[in-house]
């Protein structure tokens, strides 16, 4: 049995699908009852529980050999995500299969959100479970935070500057992720996981272009903008400190990095920002296909 943590979210969900399209027994982590009815349909359990709350992780697990960490960032995420690994012990848990950020293995990166995944990894290492991390560059799906500028006005705004990302579509991390849990051989390694190119953003902007049949331009913020922009939409001041940090090093080319692992792991190559965009061409303005 496998216990998928974060299984509402864009990696999760797929997740929960890819092991329901296997047959593999899998029981989803939610937080309340509500989000229960999609995952059970796909003929998978589920079980409510908080990684706050260390009993409700106890039940959560009873009977699983395996588990999928994720969670969302947040200030308590270390503690939360050390509660879950905690609980993972106890239950007898055979294999740990964590989603990570690149650079957590970095102790002098300044990043917080890799300093936060550098905490959680290290805890998981001297756990004494067996472990595997995925370590996925910059999702494409972020850019659909962004469709509603690009469908209306047609500009992607952005802080890349002229900095080249090996974007990854989520669905990959999600397929990696399902083989690693279900065929042997992974235990005790690190994947970084990346997109079969680096684009800028202004290139992605292009291939925007070309999926909606509208021009896309790409118009680059800057620190200061982009971060009044974020602020301005709500984000807290820790989530804003953050991604403007992963910005500026993406600004720099310190994601430029492609890496075959994807294809090593599933057996196939990864999507392309073109293929992402044309999956996702109505929310950026384009007609359906």
């Amino acid at each position: 049995m496998i216990l998928v943590t974060g299984a509402t979210g864009k990696v999760g969900s797929e997740l929960v699908r890819l092991l329901a399209e296997q047959g593999a027994p899998a029981r989803a982590l939610i937080h309340t009852p509500d989000k229960a009815a999609p995952i059970q349909r796909l003929g998978l359990e589920t079980a409510v529980g908080d990684f706050g709350k260390p009993d409700t992780l106890d039940a959560a697990m009873t009977g699983c050999d395996q588990l999928f960490l994720l969670s969302p960032p947040n200030p308590r995420q270390p503690e939360q995500e050390q509660h879950v690994i905690d609980a993972a012990k106890r239950a007898g848990v055979a294999h740990v299969v964590k989603q990570s950020v690149p650079w957590a293995d970095d102790p002098d990166t300044k990043l917080v959100f890799s300093r936060w995944h550098g905490q959680i990894e290290q805890h998981l290492a001297q756990s004494g479970l067996a472990y595997t991390l995925l370590r996925p560059n910059n999702f494409m799906q972020n850019f659909l935070m962004s469709a509603q500028p690009v469908a209306e006005q047609g500009v992607l705004y952005g802080m890349f500057g002229e900095g080249r990302v090996a974007f990854i579509d989520t669905r990959d991390v999600a397929a990696v992720a399902a083989e690693v849990l279900t065929s042997p051989g992974h235990q005790g390694t690190s994947y970084t996981l990346t997109g079969p190119e680096a684009l800028t953003a202004a290139e992605v902007a292009e291939r925007l272009s070309a999926a909606t049949g509208r021009q896309v331009r790409y118009v680059d913020l800057g620190p200061d903008a982009f971060r009044q922009a974020l602020a301005g939409a709500g984000l807290p001041g820790w989530l804003v400190d953050g991604v403007v940090e992963g910005n500026t090093m993406l600004a720099a080319g310190h994601a430029a990095t492609v890496t075959d692992q994807v294809a090593k792991v599933t057996g196939r190559s990864p999507r392309t920002f073109a293929e992402f965009a044309a999956d996702h061409r109505p929310a950026f303005g384009g007609q359906p296909s």
